[in-house]
């Protein structure tokens, strides 16, 4: 009896299940790899706070820098404290 088809097809399935195998942890590794992305680009991790502030009021007007709205709620600006002193060489 010849078994060169059986051979054959079984060789596509254990291809097939190692590629999805790999197809699987690179989608993790991805999703992961996002996910530490979005958060090292928030308010907190550029070394600001959100804060709420009036109408008239500013980062600035309390001698702070506006970083943008980047991850705060939508009546908030992300305000951080510029470094002091100049570059050292």
């Amino acid at each position: 009896m010849d078994r060169r088809g059986v051979e054959l097809s079984m060789n596509v399935i254990i291809i097939a299940a190692i590629a999805l195998i790999v197809l699987v942890v690179l989608v993790i590794l991805v999703t992961k790899g996002g996910i530490q992305v979005q958060s090292g680009t928030g308010c907190s991790s550029a070394g600001g706070t959100c804060t709420t502030l009036s109408d008239t009021e500013t980062c600035q007007t309390n001698g702070l820098q506006s970083l943008g709205q980047k991850d705060c709620k939508a009546d908030q600006l992300c305000c951080y404290t510029p470094p002091t002193g100049g570059a050292t060489q």
